[in-house]
């Protein structure tokens, strides 16, 4: 017997989207961005992007836009569109922000993590043991923003996920990429989120939100020599006068 939804039900399902052309777009800048291809401070020409993604100039811009929202891209009136540079201030910031955002996202998770949510850490937690063990740096750069969004979605907080992936995960994201961990980091990345994700499993709220702090503070530290020792990660000057985007 064949079943049919009156399509004014108040039960019937949602169309399916598929990505846009504009979001498309965006991914595939993203990439270039992520892989290295785009470094820190390069500028993001339109008219370039277009040819190379044959597309016109109003899908590039609209991704550009989308971009701008996940923290790397950003745009300065009369220069252009930039991949995201890194100061001594702007890590200062995006480090600061977690130490007050963080703590208490995990205090949510704490206070409500379900059965499907644990699963989902100790997911979250063998990604990186598996990039770890493969030495393979983007990978666990990769699992280790992958692992914190998750705190942020099991969290269920819409404006505070909202600020973590407008203000943070972007630039985390973008950050580690062009940096290099130490064999010592990559040996202990397993274990220093293995005490992150303990007192979460055990509803010890003090205790994760103890070790949180900690993790962030080592992180900070880790990204302020990173910059120190790579000032490549600082865009340059640049001149006043009107680029073509």
């Amino acid at each position: 017997m064949t079943t049919f939804v009156d399509p004014s039900s108040p039960h019937r399902l949602s169309p399916v989207s598929a990505p846009t052309l504009a979001e498309s777009v965006a991914e595939a800048i993203r990439s270039s961005i992520l892989s290295g291809r785009f470094a820190p401070g390069d500028r993001l020409v339109e008219a370039e992007l277009a040819r190379e993604l044959r597309v016109s100039r109003g899908p590039i811009r609209e991704a550009l836009a989308l971009l701008g929202k996940d923290g790397i891209v950003v745009y300065e009136p009369r220069r252009g569109k930039f991949v995201q540079s890194f100061t001594p201030r702007l890590v200062d910031e995006v480090y600061s922000l977690r130490r007050l955002l963080e703590p208490y996202a995990v205090t949510r998770v704490v206070e409500t993590l379900s059965e499907s949510g644990r699963d989902r850490l100790r997911a979250a937690l063998g990604e990186i043991a598996a990039a770890a063990r493969a030495g393979d740096e983007p990978l666990l750069a990769q699992a280790d923003v992958a692992f914190h969004d998750l705190l942020y979605q099991l969290a269920d907080h819409e404006l505070l996920q909202r600020a973590w992936l407008e203000n943070i995960a972007g630039k985390l994201r973008l950050m580690s990429n062009v940096t290099t961990a130490s064999l010592a980091e990559l040996a202990d990345a397993e274990r220093n989120h293995r005490l992150l994700l303990d007192p979460i499993m055990a509803g010890d709220v003090d205790a994760a939100r103890r070790r949180l702090e900690e993790h962030i503070d080592d992180a900070w530290v880790l990204a302020r020599a990173a910059l120190a020792s790579e000032p490549e990660l600082e865009r340059p000057e640049l001149g006043s006068s009107t680029v073509d985007s």
